[in-house]
């Protein structure tokens, strides 16, 4: 025992070769001895293994794998690869996981915009109304971090207020509007396959008008600048809550192509409070709501 002692002593020190693992094995009684070797290599582990004939010392097998041996999983599954290429036995197909985890990466991309919805309205204690629903188009910035990103847009587009209380629907004005946005969503990505990543999306957005007016058919136009008691633009400026999820679906290894879909949220801007006051002290403006598609390209780094 104690000379079986001193030959492990060695074994551990590296110091050793197959003969006197032979002769160690001889002492045990066995026809067979299996040495196993894990080898820092490039901020991985190389293992190996072979199986030496104990009356010959020569090596009957060998096999050999890399691994980042970071989890007990890790280690099963290379020990698992080095056994199967020692025998030459097939391999399994590496299993895709549903939710992999994701890889800290930052990105940036580009893409158009589709918005619509209602952005608000004022309503009476009568029941009357009026909405004011738009659509716009526009191109936007983002910037991605895996579990974040943040965006900045430019929007234009317009909407014609709807009253189900006038008897003249034409004499309600056509609110064009251009604004600028930016905003930053929380993101958790899933992946699916190779190429597919699914990502719920939870944020803020504000949006900050440029320019805004209401048209007439028989009048002239009511232009939001700040002049003849009028409000400015700025009045129109909204902070939104949205939600909504996404899609990205790889090109490559640094291109993607994304998709998203967005529902918001917010509470009644500067411009419809100023409606209700100075209409009657007793309305209301309404919250707005809306929907957004984006569609853009991305670029990893």
């Amino acid at each position: 025992m104690a000379e079986i002692d001193k030959e492990q002593i060695a074994q551990r020190s590296g110091a050793i070769d197959d003969r006197q693992i032979s002769k160690l094995g001889r002492q045990f009684g066995v026809k067979f001895v299996c040495i196993a070797d894990i080898t820092p290599a490039l901020g991985a582990f190389q293992v190996s293994a072979r199986i030496v004939n104990v009356e010959t010392a020569e090596v009957a097998f060998i096999g050999q794998a890399a691994s980042p041996l970071a989890t007990m999983d890790d280690l099963t599954t290379v020990s698992d690869k080095v056994v199967r290429r020692m025998f030459n036995q097939p391999e399994p197909p590496e299993k895709e996981s549903l939710f992999r985890k994701p890889i800290i990466e930052i990105s940036v991309g580009a893409g158009g915009i589709i918005a619509g919805g209602y952005g608000g309205g004022i309503a009476w204690p009568d029941g009357s109304r009026v909405k004011m629903p738009y659509t716009a188009v526009g191109v936007y910035l983002f910037f991605d971090a895996v579990y974040a990103e943040m965006f900045f847009g430019y929007i234009s587009g317009n909407g014609k207020w709807e009253s189900p209380n006038v008897s003249d629907p034409q004499n309600l004005p056509n609110m064009p509007r251009t604004y600028i946005n930016a905003g930053l969503f929380a993101k958790y990505p899933f992946s699916f396959f190779e190429r597919i990543k699914l990502f719920p999306l939870l944020g803020l957005d504000y949006e900050m008008s440029i320019s805004g007016k209401l048209k007439y058919a028989n009048s002239d136009d009511y232009v939001f600048d700040g002049a003849n008691d009028h409000p400015e633009a700025n009045s129109l400026s909204s902070l939104w809550f949205k939600l909504g999820g996404g899609i990205d679906f790889d090109m490559g290894k640094s291109v993607y192509l994304r998709s998203e879909l967005i529902y918001g949220l917010r509470a009644a801007n500067s411009f419809e409070h100023f409606c209700a006051d100075r209409l009657q002290s007793e309305t209301w403006a309404e919250f707005g709501q809306g929907f957004a598609v984006k569609i853009g390209v991305g670029a990893r780094f």
